[in-house]
Parts: structure tokens; sequence; C-alpha cells
């Protein structure tokens, strides 16, 4: 697989020329667009360029009007906090109308590439602090339906990694069947197999190297900062996916601070870039554009790092 250097882009007014001019100049071939992002003439402009172009699509993230029932965590309350918002993994009507908008977006914008965001089952883990007591976790989902079908396993860890891996194989042969050699890319949460005794799996119900196998590629938000944790920890997750057997791994930094008020300075973001680029990975891509398109001293520690790997 071609090395892809991507950024992320959600805000439709940075879907400009002048702005993929600048993407070009820093050595980025790749851009993950969210939804709310997607014009026909953006993305056209794109092909002409050559560019390899994903649309990011939602799985089980429910907007704030959307009717479908939450999660439900083991309190009976919903599987909400802030802007995280989850739908039940088990709803087949929520699981019919993403495979609907998936197959609506493909024939209206034709992209070479999706990748599929919130496969997992609920967890706010951006503000997940690293220090927190395991069993503070809340886990999901324990509504009726839940409730009674993973009984047919031997674990809950094994239902909720069996019910995010299915999800994967029938949205990704969707999309295959749909248009053959689309490349497709799961997002993933950036905790090592051991953190949390091994909540990825437990509780999030990812296990990275069946979704590695699942995709085409995998791609970890290893946001180390707004983990609290140091830039070191991109080559420490990196590590352990690939002792995981993960294959195809696209690891994704942070441009700037978020939900911490504690400033990540340029330095710190260069660190970050710099780990995310070492072998095995193959590229990297950055969240996000907008944080990064007036930043020259960003801008100048990307165009150095993409132009000598």
């Amino acid at each position: 697989m071609e090395r892809m250097y991507g950024v992320k882009l959600y805000d439709p007014q940075y879907c400009t020329k002048g702005n993929l001019d600048l993407m070009e100049q820093c050595g980025f071939n790749t851009v993950f667009l969210g939804r709310g992002a997607l014009s026909r003439d953006f993305t056209e402009e794109l092909t002409r360029r050559s560019f390899f172009w994903n649309i990011v699509e939602p799985v089980f993230l429910l907007d704030e009007g959307d009717p479908s029932p939450l999660a439900t965590l083991k309190d009976g309350s919903p599987a909400e906090s802030s802007w995280v918002r989850f739908a039940c993994p088990t709803d087949e009507n929520h699981l019919r109308h993403v495979r609907e908008r998936i197959r609506d977006d493909i024939s209206q914008y034709d992209p070479p590439g999706v990748s599929l965001d919130f496969i997992r089952f609920f967890q706010f883990w951006e503000t997940t602090d690293p220090a927190a007591d395991p069993d503070s976790l809340p886990a999901s989902c324990f509504c009726g339906r839940c409730t009674k079908q993973r009984k047919a396993f031997r674990s809950i860890t094994h239902w909720r990694q069996s019910v995010i891996a299915q999800t994967a194989a029938l949205l990704c042969s969707d999309i295959r069947t749909q248009k053959y050699g689309t490349k497709i890319g799961i997002h993933c949460v950036p905790w090592t197999r051991d953190m949390f005794d091994g909540a990825i799996e437990e509780i999030i119900g990812q296990n990275l190297s069946v979704l590695s196998d699942i995709g085409d590629y995998i791609t970890p938000m290893i946001y180390h900062h707004m983990m609290r944790l140091d830039s070191s920890y991109v080559r420490t997750f990196m590590d352990d996916v690939t002792a995981r057997g993960c294959n195809n791994v696209l690891p994704s930094v942070q441009v700037r601070q978020a939900y911490r008020e504690d400033e990540m300075g340029p330095d710190e973001f260069a660190a970050a870039l710099h780990l995310a680029l070492e072998a095995p990975s193959i590229g990297v891509v950055l969240y996000k554009w907008e944080d990064l398109a007036s930043d020259e001293r960003r801008l100048d520690i990307v165009r150095k790092e993409l132009k000598g790997s």
C-alpha cells in the first residue's frame, strides 16, 4: 500500500482550492472528509488532483436529533456524555439506516475510500484519565436485546468483539460489493491491550488484529496530549499493535490541544508526527486540517517531515 500522508477535514469553509494548494505544498496526498464537508465540487477537485480521499462514516454515533434508541449502561442510564451519544450496537433499524446512508454516499460522491468511525461500544475515551480505575469505565449495552444475545457467547468480552467484528465485516462487504476496489479504513481507540485491564477488547469491543484483517487498514487515533500522555506514547502504541499482529496501521496524531487547557506546543507536535511516521507505519493522518491551515510553524514542521520521509 502506498504511503498515505493525510489530514482530517470537517469544516466546509476549508473545502477550497486554496486549501488544496497548501496541502499539496506540504506533501499531503490523502484527505479524510467528514460528512458535513462533502460537496461534489470539492470531491471532484480532490479526484482531479489525484488525492486519495475518504468519506468518514460514523457507525454508532448518533446526531443530537437522531431518534434511534441509545445504548444502555449497566445502571440503566443512556450511553451518552456531552456530544458522544451511542446507538445500541445490536439495533437492526439503526444499522440498516447506516448501511443505506453509506450506499447513498458512495453513489453520490464515488469516493476511492471509506473510513468507518465510531465502530465500537460507547466510551468517551478522549477525556478518560489514564490513571482511572478500570471499574469506573462505563460499559454497554445492557438493553433486553443485548442481554439476551450475549447468553450465546462464552463471555461478554467475546460477545462485544463479535458484534463489532461482524458489523465491520458487513459494512465492508456492502462497500466492496457496491464499488470494487474501495479502500476501507477503520478508526480505532488508541488504548494498548493492557490499558484499563484490557478495556480495548473487553469494553470497547475492538480486537485490532481482527479489524485490521477485515478492513484494508486501521487508523488508531493516537491523540497523546488529550490522553494526558507524553508524545512517546505514539511509539508505545505502535509497538503494541505491531505485537498484536496488526497489518497496515495508519496512525493519526493531533495537531493542537483538545479537551485540555494545557497547550500542546509545536515541538511536541513535531515529536508525535516524527514517531508516527516510523516503521511499520504506512503513513500518518493529522487531526485536523482546521488546526493546521493557518499555523505557519506547524505547517513548516509538516513540510520537513513529509518531504523527508
